[in-house]
């Protein structure tokens, strides 16, 4: 009889489980680039600010910088104010997405996006750009800002320079 009771409990948790909403969090990332330009040849970058990609708050902005900043410089670019070879430009945003479980109920919330964009700086012509979800919720704390920011980042970076 024990046995019976705890297999139906096991039943009943495994089908609660299963009619759970499930929001996990993926980091997939979007990304694009001109294929006629020779990513090796590009060694300088200087960030800028186009009107309305100030939606990140200037915390965020500082973190997104330095992690960026870190990574390029391992792949051998450099920070620079004078002649750079690439504009880079930051955006976040957000959108909503839809979530669905088995029992049909749904489930709106706000997804946090992330898009670096890099720029010709003689052209002025974007040459490449990578996009990733990217979470800051409200109550995060710094580090835990700090962690999300940098795993979107290097994800997108992984992406950079492309390999044809």
């Amino acid at each position: 009889m024990k046995s019976l009771s705890a297999c139906i409990v096991v039943c009943f948790l495994s089908l609660a489980i299963s009619c759970a909403p499930t929001r996990t969090i993926q980091q997939q990332v979007s990304f694009d680039y001109d294929v006629k330009v020779d990513f090796a040849k590009l060694k300088t970058y200087e960030w800028v600010s186009l009107p309305g990609t100030l939606r990140i708050d200037k915390f965020n902005r500082m973190r997104i910088q330095d992690v960026v900043n870190n990574e390029l410089n391992a792949k051998g670019l450099r920070v620079t104010a004078r002649d750079p070879d690439v504009f880079i430009v930051m955006f976040g945003g957000q959108t909503k997405e839809v979530d669905m479980t088995v029992m049909m109920d749904y489930e709106v919330y706000p997804v946090g996006r992330l898009k670096l964009a890099f720029y010709d700086a003689k052209s002025n012509k974007e040459i490449w750009w990578g996009e990733t979800r990217a979470d800051l919720l409200h109550n995060m704390t710094p580090e835990e800002k700090d962690i999300t920011i940098a795993l979107a980042v290097n994800k997108i970076l992984d992406h950079y320079p492309p390999v044809p």
